[in-house]
Protein backbone atom coordinates (compact mmCIF):
# COMPACT_ATOMS: atom_id res chain seq x y z
CA UNK A 1 0.00 0.00 0.00
CA UNK A 2 0.79 3.55 -0.21
CA UNK A 3 1.11 6.05 2.85
CA UNK A 4 2.87 9.53 3.43
CA UNK A 5 5.52 10.13 5.67
CA UNK A 6 4.63 11.88 9.00
CA UNK A 7 8.03 13.58 8.97
CA UNK A 8 9.08 14.78 5.53
CA UNK A 9 4.98 14.14 4.06
CA UNK A 10 6.74 12.09 1.30
CA UNK A 11 4.69 9.00 -0.14
CA UNK A 12 6.05 5.83 -0.64
CA UNK A 13 5.24 1.57 -0.88
CA UNK A 14 5.07 0.04 2.19
CA UNK A 15 4.61 -3.75 1.95
CA UNK A 16 1.14 -5.59 2.64
CA UNK A 17 2.85 -7.68 5.57
CA UNK A 18 4.10 -4.45 7.30
CA UNK A 19 0.23 -3.65 7.71
CA UNK A 20 -0.83 -2.90 11.35
CA UNK A 21 2.74 -2.71 12.30
CA UNK A 22 5.49 0.60 11.95
CA UNK A 23 8.08 1.09 8.73
CA UNK A 24 10.75 3.65 8.55
CA UNK A 25 10.59 6.23 5.83
CA UNK A 26 13.39 5.55 3.06
CA UNK A 27 13.83 9.57 2.65
CA UNK A 28 14.27 10.45 5.90
CA UNK A 29 14.35 7.54 8.05
CA UNK A 30 10.54 8.70 10.62
CA UNK A 31 8.80 5.46 11.82
CA UNK A 32 5.37 5.22 10.47
CA UNK A 33 2.70 3.56 11.40
CA UNK A 34 1.14 1.42 8.89
CA UNK A 35 -2.91 1.02 8.68
CA UNK A 36 -4.64 -2.03 8.35
CA UNK A 37 -4.69 -3.85 5.70
CA UNK A 38 -8.88 -3.42 4.05
CA UNK A 39 -10.17 -4.85 1.54
CA UNK A 40 -13.89 -4.66 0.08
CA UNK A 41 -14.54 -8.65 0.36
CA UNK A 42 -13.07 -8.78 4.27
CA UNK A 43 -16.02 -6.29 5.20
CA UNK A 44 -18.73 -7.35 3.01
CA UNK A 45 -18.64 -4.72 0.35
CA UNK A 46 -18.49 -5.46 -3.48
CA UNK A 47 -15.06 -4.65 -4.78
CA UNK A 48 -14.48 -0.94 -6.33
CA UNK A 49 -10.94 -1.54 -7.50
CA UNK A 50 -9.96 -1.38 -10.79
CA UNK A 51 -11.22 0.54 -13.60
CA UNK A 52 -14.65 2.07 -13.06
CA UNK A 53 -18.06 0.10 -14.23
CA UNK A 54 -21.06 1.32 -15.66
CA UNK A 55 -24.01 0.00 -13.34
CA UNK A 56 -27.37 1.75 -14.45
CA UNK A 57 -29.02 4.60 -15.61
CA UNK A 58 -31.98 6.33 -14.16
CA UNK A 59 -34.53 8.26 -15.81
CA UNK A 60 -37.41 10.58 -14.16
CA UNK A 61 -40.83 8.51 -14.56
CA UNK A 62 -43.32 10.30 -16.52
CA UNK A 63 -46.79 8.37 -16.45
CA UNK A 64 -46.25 7.18 -13.05
CA UNK A 65 -45.34 10.46 -11.45
CA UNK A 66 -47.52 12.84 -13.42
CA UNK A 67 -50.77 9.86 -14.28
CA UNK A 68 -53.57 13.06 -13.67
CA UNK A 69 -51.40 14.77 -16.48
CA UNK A 70 -51.32 11.77 -18.52
CA UNK A 71 -54.92 11.60 -18.22
CA UNK A 72 -55.36 15.00 -19.71
CA UNK A 73 -53.19 14.37 -22.65
CA UNK A 74 -54.93 11.22 -23.62
CA UNK A 75 -58.20 13.23 -23.31
CA UNK A 76 -57.36 16.06 -24.87
CA UNK A 77 -56.10 13.84 -27.99
CA UNK A 78 -59.28 12.07 -28.11
CA UNK A 79 -61.26 15.03 -28.17
CA UNK A 80 -59.57 16.76 -30.95
CA UNK A 81 -59.93 13.29 -32.84
CA UNK A 82 -63.85 12.96 -32.02
CA UNK A 83 -64.40 16.95 -33.03
CA UNK A 84 -62.52 16.27 -36.24
CA UNK A 85 -64.39 12.83 -36.91
CA UNK A 86 -67.89 14.97 -36.82
CA UNK A 87 -67.15 17.73 -38.03
CA UNK A 88 -65.42 16.04 -41.51
CA UNK A 89 -68.87 15.76 -43.37
CA UNK A 90 -70.11 18.85 -42.26
CA UNK A 91 -67.45 21.59 -42.84
CA UNK A 92 -63.61 20.58 -43.62
CA UNK A 93 -62.40 23.53 -42.57
CA UNK A 94 -64.13 23.08 -38.93
CA UNK A 95 -62.70 19.68 -38.97
CA UNK A 96 -58.98 20.69 -39.35
CA UNK A 97 -59.54 23.55 -36.22
CA UNK A 98 -61.07 20.60 -34.14
CA UNK A 99 -57.72 18.76 -34.81
CA UNK A 100 -56.12 21.33 -33.05
CA UNK A 101 -56.16 20.23 -29.19
CA UNK A 102 -55.23 16.62 -30.89
CA UNK A 103 -51.48 18.30 -31.98
CA UNK A 104 -51.08 20.22 -29.03
CA UNK A 105 -51.58 16.80 -26.87
CA UNK A 106 -48.72 15.19 -29.35
CA UNK A 107 -45.85 18.01 -28.93
CA UNK A 108 -47.21 18.14 -25.31
CA UNK A 109 -46.04 14.43 -25.33
CA UNK A 110 -43.20 15.00 -27.10
CA UNK A 111 -41.61 17.57 -24.77
CA UNK A 112 -42.64 15.98 -21.68
CA UNK A 113 -41.51 12.41 -23.43
CA UNK A 114 -37.98 14.45 -24.39
CA UNK A 115 -37.43 16.31 -20.33
CA UNK A 116 -38.50 12.68 -18.64
CA UNK A 117 -35.51 10.46 -20.95
CA UNK A 118 -32.93 12.96 -22.28
CA UNK A 119 -33.11 16.17 -20.32
CA UNK A 120 -32.17 14.37 -16.75
CA UNK A 121 -30.59 11.34 -16.02
CA UNK A 122 -28.84 9.53 -12.82
CA UNK A 123 -25.37 7.86 -14.15
CA UNK A 124 -24.46 5.11 -11.07
CA UNK A 125 -21.24 3.64 -11.70
CA UNK A 126 -19.38 1.10 -8.84
CA UNK A 127 -17.69 4.51 -7.41
CA UNK A 128 -19.44 7.50 -8.43
CA UNK A 129 -22.92 8.72 -9.04
CA UNK A 130 -23.01 11.54 -12.17
CA UNK A 131 -26.34 13.73 -12.51
CA UNK A 132 -26.67 14.62 -16.06
CA UNK A 133 -29.21 17.87 -17.44
CA UNK A 134 -29.57 19.15 -20.86
CA UNK A 135 -29.66 18.58 -24.69
CA UNK A 136 -27.34 20.81 -26.17
CA UNK A 137 -25.73 22.24 -23.42
CA UNK A 138 -24.92 20.08 -21.03
CA UNK A 139 -24.54 20.16 -16.92
CA UNK A 140 -23.01 17.88 -14.47
CA UNK A 141 -22.63 16.88 -10.81
CA UNK A 142 -20.98 13.89 -9.83
CA UNK A 143 -20.31 12.55 -5.77
CA UNK A 144 -17.97 9.81 -5.03
CA UNK A 145 -19.61 6.73 -3.51
CA UNK A 146 -16.96 7.07 -0.41
CA UNK A 147 -17.65 10.45 -0.39
CA UNK A 148 -21.88 10.09 0.04
CA UNK A 149 -22.91 11.24 3.25
CA UNK A 150 -26.10 10.97 2.98
CA UNK A 151 -29.02 9.90 0.17
CA UNK A 152 -32.53 11.53 1.21
CA UNK A 153 -35.76 10.37 -0.30
CA UNK A 154 -39.12 12.09 -0.19
CA UNK A 155 -42.52 10.71 -1.10
CA UNK A 156 -45.93 11.68 -0.81
CA UNK A 157 -49.09 9.10 -0.45
CA UNK A 158 -49.68 9.21 -3.90
CA UNK A 159 -45.88 9.11 -5.04
CA UNK A 160 -45.71 5.58 -2.25
CA UNK A 161 -48.51 4.22 -4.19
CA UNK A 162 -46.91 4.67 -7.69
CA UNK A 163 -43.27 4.10 -6.04
CA UNK A 164 -41.84 7.36 -7.67
CA UNK A 165 -39.96 10.02 -5.78
CA UNK A 166 -37.36 12.33 -5.18
CA UNK A 167 -34.08 11.68 -4.49
CA UNK A 168 -31.28 14.04 -3.20
CA UNK A 169 -27.61 13.40 -2.27
CA UNK A 170 -25.30 15.21 -0.43
CA UNK A 171 -21.24 14.90 0.07
CA UNK A 172 -19.09 15.14 3.33
CA UNK A 173 -17.45 17.49 0.99
CA UNK A 174 -20.28 20.10 0.12
CA UNK A 175 -22.76 21.53 2.69
CA UNK A 176 -26.28 21.02 1.36
CA UNK A 177 -27.53 18.82 -1.24
CA UNK A 178 -25.12 18.12 -4.36
CA UNK A 179 -27.51 15.68 -6.44
CA UNK A 180 -31.40 15.86 -6.83
CA UNK A 181 -33.40 14.37 -8.89
CA UNK A 182 -37.37 14.67 -8.78
CA UNK A 183 -39.83 11.51 -9.68
CA UNK A 184 -36.91 8.80 -9.77
CA UNK A 185 -38.65 5.65 -10.17
CA UNK A 186 -37.88 3.28 -7.15
CA UNK A 187 -36.12 5.62 -5.25
CA UNK A 188 -35.48 2.92 -2.57
CA UNK A 189 -33.71 0.36 -4.91
CA UNK A 190 -31.63 3.57 -6.02
CA UNK A 191 -30.62 4.49 -2.66
CA UNK A 192 -29.97 0.73 -1.79
CA UNK A 193 -27.75 0.69 -4.53
CA UNK A 194 -25.70 3.44 -3.95
CA UNK A 195 -25.56 2.08 -0.11
CA UNK A 196 -24.33 -1.00 -1.51
CA UNK A 197 -21.15 0.50 -3.12
CA UNK A 198 -20.70 3.61 -0.08
CA UNK A 199 -18.04 3.12 2.34
CA UNK A 200 -20.24 1.83 5.58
Amino acid sequence: MRITCDGCEKQFEAPDENAGGKIACPYCGDVNRVPELHTPESEGLPPDSGPEQHICVVRPAMFRAHPFRAVFIAMLFIVGIVGCYFAWSEQRWLAYISLVPSVLAVLWAIKWWIAAHWWIKLNISNKRVIRRAGIITRRSSEVLHDHVRNVEIRQSFLQRLLNVGYIGISSSGQDGIEIEVFDIPNPDKVKSLIDKYREM
